[in-house]
């Protein structure tokens, strides 16, 4: 999927991100704190990086913003290692009379459809990828958590995991990753809901997916 460029990192941009992702103070301004803890440097370091004025460039250097906006290299790794385990999955379900098939797929309900589902959170300003059975139950769940945008059923969970991937790929100039006190699900699969609009259906087309 090809990328497009990024925001622009103003200063009132990484104002509402931090805020947003590690929470305000009672009186409404930035946890700095938090985010000082989770970077391991100085609260004055972190405010230093929020002076000036809402549309001048934010102040903070650019491996910072990358610190704060990704997820730790393991877990960056984890989601590489299992898109591409998925991806090995689907070209062996084509072997055939089922000689690809190990019986834990079965078993696990992982090559029944699966559904996709982007959604906008509920609180937050982000938008999120969720992979679930498509169940009634799971449906319910994902639109606790928030609104619909778009949909799309796939083949099986191993197309709907490497769809999801292919998405945060295509929105990585806009991913957030905030604590887990501040979104305990899916944490790692958001990004800002002014990112451009993703298209599953295309996406899913465009990788041989659906």
């Amino acid at each position: 999927m090809t990328r497009t460029a990024g925001p622009r990192w103003t200063r009132k941009r990484l104002v509402d991100m931090l805020g947003h992702c590690y929470g305000f103070t009672p009186r409404g301004a930035v946890d700095t704190a938090a985010v000082a803890e989770h970077l391991a440097v100085s609260q004055r370091t972190v405010q230093r990086w929020m002076r000036g004025t809402n549309r001048q460039k934010a102040a903070i250097p650019a491996h910072r913003l990358h610190e704060l906006l990704r997820a730790p290299a393991e877990t960056e790794l984890r989601s590489r290692q299992q898109a591409e385990y998925a991806r090995e999955a689907i070209i062996q379900l084509a072997l055939p009379r089922g000689r690809g098939v190990l019986p834990a797929w079965r078993k696990q309900g992982w090559l029944e459809p699966h559904v996709v589902t982007v959604i906008e959170i509920v609180g937050h300003p982000w938008r999120q990828v969720v992979v679930s059975n498509g169940k009634a139950r799971s449906i319910a769940e994902t639109k606790r958590r928030g609104t619909l945008v778009d949909v799309a059923r796939v083949p099986t969970r191993f197309h709907a995991v490497v769809l999801a991937h292919e998405v945060m790929e295509s929105v990585t100039p806009w991913r957030v990753h905030p604590l887990p006190r501040i979104l305990a699900q899916g944490r790692t699969q958001v990004w800002s809901r002014d990112a451009p609009a993703v298209d599953l259906s295309v996406i899913a087309v465009a990788k041989g997916l659906s």
